[in-house]
């Protein structure tokens, strides 16, 4: 019989990501490998605080299994950590789940490593001294290492080649980069106080607080524009602070130069970080990034800045993407009344859709936020209502679209109630659960807002829907038939949420109401097979929707697991 002979391979977030990539793999297996791979580090916490961030909702409903298979991971890291000599360990806290190359070294190059600071979807970053000249840096690896891809270690070089020749006080310096045993590393400014991200999980800042940390942001992004680069990945984690709590930029691993001819992606790939990216950014069609990327992604963390949460807070990056394709963020001050009109107005320009209709430069913006701290008006002119209006469309694309349903369904019961020969009995009834309606998605809408139960709410909201449009229908005058038009609606309606399953809770739901429907008014003078007729075609509205939105969703799916 044939030997097999089977080769360790490292179980790590690397060793996922490349499973992750494999052809083979179902759309729900691909998602799944994401979000092993996205929660990977957390088995390197200690254990009391390895499962303390809680998984999303809509997470755990997809895939139940992820919680037991982190803890099967984090077992698999323990017994891994206990087989490694203490002795050969460089690091005072947790080993990263990189490879057996990387723990075995104390050193690289002139710098001692001594401790993890954090680490990012490429990188890892340790606290190092440098021997010679006795100062402490923070080194960055490609977490990775011999698995890292030619692409990984170009855009790892990339961040180098960029940072180097910078100099400006709101910019991280870095001092060294280089290779010893297959392990790259760059020696970058060591920052003392965190990053944003860090703060902004513990601290709410006051809106003049808001101001001057973006103010010095955004001239530091305008020295970026002026010496031709584009950062493309600025958000809060890659924003690190100093004792004083002065902001520093860094992590150009996405950065590109206005006249680079390469663009370090293929085509149809998504660069950045879903929740700061400009929609341009996400969906573009291949043209050369724009300094305007930058401003909106300006925008987006003055907007946590303001409010504590991002512009889209959807749990997950691809209903992120999803928002960011045919939605508007929601105003800041509708979450939180203090915040001043001015810098809502300044907030939301930068967050416009159009990059022409954003501020013309990171100056620009600069400018107004010291005009603001010196309280002198700001040179922003004030939004008309046409764009006040299409922005709340763009908003609430759900709301809306019943709302103008609404409208027509009442202007047209209105004038026939105006046109009949003598008053109809159905006229108040139906108009007062048209009525009802209306308040009732109001309601849902603006609990939607504040992200309260937001999977909840939806499916609330669809039993709702059916609910009161059999209420009205059975009121209104007319044969059923005419009627049972409004279910597919309905259905169509379920697609501005971008959920199959929510598409298909509409559609079952409607099924059923319709068969009530029958049963409350009666059958009389319809063929005996025409209410399978309307079940089966709503059936079918109801599958093609829900296929159409999971191919948007798998589509969305595979090219973000294409980033770089």
């Amino acid at each position: 019989m044939e030997s097999i002979e089977f080769k360790s391979i490292p179980f790590n977030a690397s060793t996922l990501q490349r499973f992750n990539m494999s052809e083979d793999l179902s759309p729900e297996d691909a998602e799944l490998f994401d979000l092993l791979e996205q929660y990977a580090p957390l088995v390197a916490k200690e254990p009391e605080q390895r499962f303390s961030v809680l998984l999303p909702r809509d997470v755990l409903q997809r895939h139940p299994e992820l919680p037991g298979m982190l803890r099967c991971m984090a077992s698999l890291e323990d017994l891994s950590d206990r087989s490694t000599d203490p002795e050969t360990r460089y690091v005072r806290g947790p080993s990263p789940p990189g490879n057996s190359s990387i723990r075995a070294l104390r050193s690289l190059g002139p710098y001692e490593l001594e401790e993890e600071l954090g680490r990012g979807g490429m990188g890892v970053v340790y606290r190092a001294r440098h021997v010679s000249l006795k100062a402490t840096f923070a080194v960055k690896l490609i977490r990775s290492s011999e698995w890292a891809s030619d692409a990984e270690v170009h855009r790892f070089y990339r961040e180098a080649r960029a940072a180097a020749g910078l100099q400006h006080p709101n910019i991280v310096r870095v001092h060294d980069v280089g290779e010893q045993d297959g392990i790259h590393y760059l020696a970058m400014q060591h920052m003392l106080g965190g990053s944003l991200a860090d703060q902004l999980r513990s601290h709410a800042f006051a809106p003049d607080e808001a101001v001057r940390m973006l103010h010095q942001i955004a001239l530091a992004v305008d020295y970026l524009h002026h010496e031709g680069i584009i950062h493309r990945d600025l958000k809060p984690a890659n924003i690190l602070l100093d004792r004083e709590g002065i902001p520093y930029v860094t992590d150009f691993g996405l950065a590109k130069a206005f006249d680079q001819d390469e663009t370090g992606t293929a085509s149809g790939m998504i660069v950045g970080t879903p929740a700061y990216m400009a929609p341009e950014q996400a969906w573009g069609d291949g043209q050369p990034p724009a300094a305007a990327c930058d401003i909106y992604s300006l925008g987006a963390i003055f907007y946590e800045l303001l409010t504590g949460r991002p512009p889209y807070a959807e749990a997950s990056p691809l209903d992120q993407l999803l928002r960011l394709r045919d939605s508007e963020p929601i105003p800041p001050r509708r979450l939180k009344r203090s915040i001043p009109r001015e810098l809502e107005q300044i907030c939301l320009r930068c967050l416009e859709r159009s990059p022409t209709d954003r501020y013309p430069s990171a100056a620009a913006l600069a400018d107004d936020l010291r005009r603001y701290l010196e309280r002198e008006p700001i040179q922003l002119p004030a939004l008309d209502w046409l764009s006040q209006f299409q922005r709340w469309v763009r908003r609430e694309p759900a709301l809306v679209a019943r709302l103008v349903g609404f409208l027509v369904l009442a202007l047209i019961l209105s004038w026939a109630e105006f046109n009949a020969t003598e008053r109809r009995a159905p006229y108040i009834p139906v108009m007062s659960a048209l009525l009802v309606w209306t308040l009732t998605c109001v309601g849902l809408q603006r609990m939607l807002t504040h992200d309260l139960y937001p999977r909840l709410v939806r499916g609330i909201w669809v039993l709702i829907d059916v609910a009161i449009f059999t209420t009205a229908v059975s009121f209104a005058e007319g044969p059923v038939e005419s009627l049972a038009v409004g279910y597919s609606l309905l259905i169509v309606a379920a697609s501005f949420w971008y959920q199959p399953s929510l598409v298909w809770m509409m559609t079952g739901a409607s099924c059923a109401a319709y068969l009530v429907l029958l049963t409350i008014r009666g059958a009389t003078g319809i063929p005996p097979h025409y209410p399978f007729i309307v079940v089966g075609e709503l059936l079918v509205v109801g599958g093609i929707v829900a296929s159409l939105v999971r191919q948007i969703r798998d589509l969305l799916h595979r090219r973000t697991m294409q980033q770089l």
